[in-house]
């Protein structure tokens, strides 16, 4: 297939996007729990350059050790590096950062130590979706690595594992799928959600036709479940059951356990596109959602104007959805991408944005 018509078919997979979304987005379904005079954004400081950390799309939770790990890299200027087929392609970062360090209304701006050198990655290190494993004292996660092949820049997501403190244990199988978007340590096993079934034109032949191939599959390869239309954050609930967050549906998909592979129990309706996941002390499943998929779109890939920003939390067992956070305009905190609730706080990322958003609950 030519260049151009793989464009093209990109190009359809935008428009097919953007013909089933509204320009105004999901209007909230109720008040949102923290409004926005309750946030206040923290700049996160990388230690090792003493530059602020934007792109902090997702994180997971040390609560035993009080910290957040983080990772982050600035995509866009990756990608257009890439594009143009810079000398070099910009890294990111894997960071602990205090959790009670970003609780604390005095600061504005919070250390985020580096958990690992980005020499010491194959391909450089840009962390993509991450889980954590307290009983191993272990992180994984994506990392999209860059290799320059025949004067261009080819990029191949990387499965990673690092000690909590540092420590490099394994550098994963080879690849992880070509599309692998989100990653979950569980039960002893690495699963990880992929957002499309095919890495090449056929990609945008996914979107333009609305096909449903995406889901998610175990670290040694084999598929679990194929029928998402943009699988991307993934958790284990606290009743047992996997939810995957279904971005392009607008949906949670909750799955069960079976012998030859996950089976789709229902799903959670949301208001808005569906990115990272977590899960809440009283098992609630929370998402950052996109209320816009097409101004999300034209701000990711081409940076024009800010995205809205909205968290929810969904009973799993109930269906109902809660609004934790609103901002239709993005004006407060663009693109939020992942969130979590403890402590009475909320703390939300963002895949483009620069720093945290901290939210302080009334009470």
């Amino acid at each position: 297939m030519t260049k151009w018509k793989a464009g093209a078919l990109r190009a359809a997979g935008v428009a097919a996007i953007a013909l089933t979304t509204a320009c105004a987005g999901e209007a909230a379904t109720s008040p949102a729990k923290y409004s926005a005079d309750q946030c206040r954004r923290v700049s996160i400081i990388d230690q090792a350059s003493g530059l602020p950390i934007r792109g902090a799309e997702d994180f997971v939770l040390d609560a035993a050790n009080d910290r957040l790990f983080v990772s982050a890299y600035d995509r866009r200027a990756v990608e257009k590096a890439a594009r143009k087929r810079a000398f070099s392609i910009p890294q990111g970062g894997l960071y602990a950062v205090s959790f009670s360090s970003l609780a604390d209304d005095a600061n504005s701006a919070v250390n985020a130590g580096p958990i690992v050198r980005p020499d010491d990655i194959a391909g450089g290190l840009r962390p993509h979706g991450l889980a954590f494993d307290p009983a191993r004292g272990e992180i994984t996660f994506i990392n999209r690595s860059y290799q320059r092949i025949n004067n261009r820049w080819r990029m191949t997501p990387r499965i990673e594992r690092v000690g909590a403190n540092g420590a490099i244990f394994v550098g994963g199988r080879d690849d992880a799928p070509c599309a692998a978007n989100d990653v979950l340590e569980d039960r002893g096993e690495t699963l990880l959600s992929f957002d499309h079934e095919a890495c090449d034109w056929r990609a945008g032949l996914e979107d333009a036709l609305s096909l449903r191939r995406s889901g998610v599959a175990t670290g040694a390869g084999k598929t679990l479940y194929d029928r998402a239309a943009f699988a991307n954050g993934i958790a284990r609930t606290l009743s047992g059951e996997i939810a995957l967050a279904d971005t392009r549906a607008k949906s949670i998909l909750l799955m069960s356990d079976g012998a030859d592979g996950l089976t789709l129990r229902h799903e959670i309706a949301t208001p808005g596109g569906p990115d990272n996941l977590t899960i809440a002390e009283d098992g609630g499943v929370i998402a950052a959602v996109h209320p816009s998929l097409l101004r999300m779109g034209l701000h990711r890939r081409l940076g024009l104007g800010p995205a809205p920003s909205r968290v929810i939390k969904a009973d799993p067992d109930k269906g109902s959805v809660e609004i934790l956070f609103d901002d239709p305009d993005g004006a407060v905190f663009s693109a939020a991408s992942v969130a979590l609730e403890w402590k009475d706080k909320l703390v939300i990322g963002s895949v483009t944005d620069e720093g945290l958003l901290v939210c302080k609950g009334a009470g």
